[in-house]
């Protein structure tokens, strides 16, 4: 026989959990059950006065039969005295205060329970309430530790805020479990709810205490540059601190030459001459070493002054590597010393080789459609023979009538069937690859190449455009200066010497055109993955790598349009998530529109983070019966939906920024 729990035990026990507020009432029957809930508690006035309580606040209840029940008020009823007894005037309302002296009565949703005896020994593993409450259950306010522990929240991982409830903040920590992040997070909430400054406290807390760990940042407004400065207003609470370093991938693109090329020349000039202590600019340098420390520091110091001001640099260290007259510029160290705080920068500039990339790019641009890209390579391949043929004009064979007329001696069922080409052909493919602007002024041999190759007319301008797309994001074969005896040039660096602490991508420079950084995003997301499945492959254990995409929606669009070929959003989304969960690498989705956001993402991000967002957004991401507590929710308070909650829901107060934030507001 179940034994029930004497007045005194219940007292001595309840004193361990927290305050007596009240009780369960006598006055209704109490249900607990899979079809609803009807748990109502009686405080009485004195301590309603005591003790304020809101909706959304937590409540315990010690049961008769010996468990620990945590619970969250749902709704708070209030009757006047008149009321009660039924005497209630109909024209003449008494003011008579002390008439509201009733207790209050408060109806609880369950949430978790436990016995008594397991959470006092340490083995509690809390439930769903199963277990019936009986009237005269004592009802108590919750301790900080009481609700922790009832909550089941996870004790490891990292802290993204406080537990928030009633519409204030509760003193306990909520952390999300490093396993959670592998199996990916989706975060949505409107502009200026506070989602990039979650984003950058996740990189900061990611970075300083997950071993060996890279977070990169897609950065598309120069948001994350100042995790390495302190904040420049007081923060409470205030648990992380700047990075001491720093890695920034910097495209350069033609267009960048092109806006910032004046400002490069004069930097470049002021290093000239300081280092020779004559007047001197880069067009008169005959040294291939001292060529390549000009463009580096030029470019050093032109990211500095657009990132960080008139910060000081210091102990600069380019890595070059020469080539004749070719000089690449790796990467460029220094240390920077700004608003009193001194980091180390290590800025990788970065483009890509077409010779390297282009039998990729139609997996890595999802601008390409599948027919396209399932023979890409082989008509770019057609197309550098057609440009060697001195005899072979592309442009008067695409106007002739048929493509009989066309592609007569062109290509033949060997030569597509084998790929055979001679040696000087492949030699001479070889030189033109080299360089984008040759296949861009060959548009015509490319297009003659397609339509030899039998593509539809709708496929043979997806090519077309799609190689003006690229060549208008100017990120191919980049070369500077033009008129110098000298080029600086720019490929990608070795991605797994660069997989260490926080990198920032920025992407700036595609701020008015998100979209056409695709190609640039793809290609490092490619590289990243490579590396750690290299590590599985190797049979080592892969480092730990945390991905952080803001604007998610602009690299990951929903369905096919025509400039988006959906399988190829799709296939990257596949190989981040499913792929790369076994690779230790956990990605965090974010937007405003998850409507305009393929929908693979919302079906692989596991956790779910919703900031201030409409009812139909949070109905997108199957948090519809939030939408009152979020909807006109403050900055930074937020729900989250995760399988690693065992209520599935809590609210939280993120944390404020932890390091310096150029807010709006």
């Amino acid at each position: 026989m179940r034994r029930v729990l004497s007045p005194d035990e219940i007292s001595r026990i309840v004193g361990r959990f927290g305050d007596v507020i009240g009780h369960v009432t006598i006055s209704d029957t109490i249900k607990v059950g899979s079809e609803g809930y009807e748990i109502l508690i009686e405080i009485p006035h004195e301590k309603y006065i005591r003790n304020p309580i809101r909706v959304g606040d937590f409540i315990g209840i010690i049961t008769l039969t010996g468990y620990v029940v945590l619970g969250r008020i749902s709704e708070i009823r209030r009757s006047h005295a008149a009321g009660i007894s039924s005497r209630t005037p109909v024209f003449n309302v008494p003011m008579d205060y002390t008439g509201l002296e009733t207790p209050a009565v408060v109806l609880i949703e369950p949430l978790t329970e436990c016995p008594i005896r397991d959470y006092e020994s340490g083995n509690c593993d809390p439930s769903p309430v199963h277990t019936p409450i009986d009237p005269l259950s004592i009802a108590f306010k919750p301790s900080s530790d009481v609700i922790a522990k009832l909550l089941a929240l996870p004790a490891d991982g990292v802290m993204i805020g406080q537990l928030y409830s009633g519409g204030r903040i509760v003193n306990v920590n909520v952390r999300i479990p490093i396993h959670t992040l592998y199996e990916h997070v989706l975060v949505v909430g409107t502009t200026g709810s506070g989602k990039t400054t979650l984003l950058k406290n996740l990189a900061l807390a990611l970075t300083n205490h997950v071993n060996e760990s890279t977070v990169i940042a897609l950065d598309l407004q120069g948001d994350y540059l100042h995790l390495v400065l302190p904040p420049d207003r007081s923060v409470e609470p205030r648990i992380l601190n700047p990075l001491s370093e720093i890695t920034v991938i910097l495209p350069i693109t033609r267009t960048y030459l092109e806006e910032y090329g004046n400002k490069l020349m004069r930097f470049a000039g002021e290093y000239v001459t300081n280092e020779t202590k004559e007047s001197a600019t880069i067009m008169d340098i005959n040294e291939p070493e001292l060529f390549g420390k000009t463009v580096a520091y030029a470019l050093l110091r032109e990211f500095i002054e657009r990132s960080y001001g008139n910060a000081e640099i210091k102990d600069v260290r380019p890595d070059l590597d020469i080539h004749g007259n070719n000089i690449r510029i790796k990467r460029i160290g220094a240390v920077i010393n700004a608003d009193n705080t001194s980091f180390k920068l290590n800025l990788i500039p970065w483009a890509l080789s077409f010779t390297n990339v282009y039998r990729e790019l139609p997996r890595l641009f999802p601008i390409f459609s599948y027919r396209v890209s399932m023979i890409f390579d082989k008509i770019i391949s057609l197309a550098m023979d057609l440009m060697s043929r001195k005899d072979l004009d592309c442009g008067e064979r695409l106007s002739r009538r048929s493509n009989e007329e066309r592609c007569a001696g062109v290509i033949t069922r060997q030569r597509t069937r084998q790929g055979i080409v001679t040696k000087n052909e492949r030699n001479t493919q070889q030189q033109q690859q080299l360089d984008f602007d040759v296949i861009m002024s060959s548009i015509d041999c490319i297009e003659l190449a397609a339509t030899c190759m039998r593509l539809a007319w709708q496929q043979r301008e997806n090519i077309v455009r799609g190689l003006n797309m690229i060549g208008g994001i100017g990120i191919m074969d980049v070369k500077w200066p033009q008129n110098s005896n000298f080029k600086a040039v720019f490929d990608e660096p070795d991605y797994r010497e660069v997989l260490r602490g926080f990198i920032d991508l920025d992407l700036r420079l595609f701020r008015e055109n998100p979209f056409a950084s695709s190609v640039i995003v793809y290609r490092i997301l490619d590289g990243i993955f490579g590396v750690r499945d290299m590590e599985l492959k190797n049979g080592l254990e892969p480092k730990p790598t945390f991905i952080l995409i803001d604007e998610a929606h602009n690299y990951f669009p929903q369905g096919n349009t025509e400039d988006v070929n959906k399988d190829t959003v799709e296939a990257m989304v596949n190989r981040l998530t499913r792929l790369g969960r076994v690779r230790r690498i956990g990605v965090v989705f974010a937007t405003h529109t998850p409507d305009d956001l393929n929908g693979l993402v919302l079906q692989l991000t596991n956790t779910k983070i919703a900031l201030r967002s409409e009812g139909q957004i949070l109905e997108k991401i199957g948090l519809k019966e939030m939408a009152n507590e979020i909807a006109y929710a403050q900055d930074g308070v937020a729900v989250i939906k995760s399988y690693a909650l065992r209520t599935h829901t809590i609210m939280i107060k993120a944390l404020p920024p932890q390091v310096r934030h150029r807010s709006h507001k």
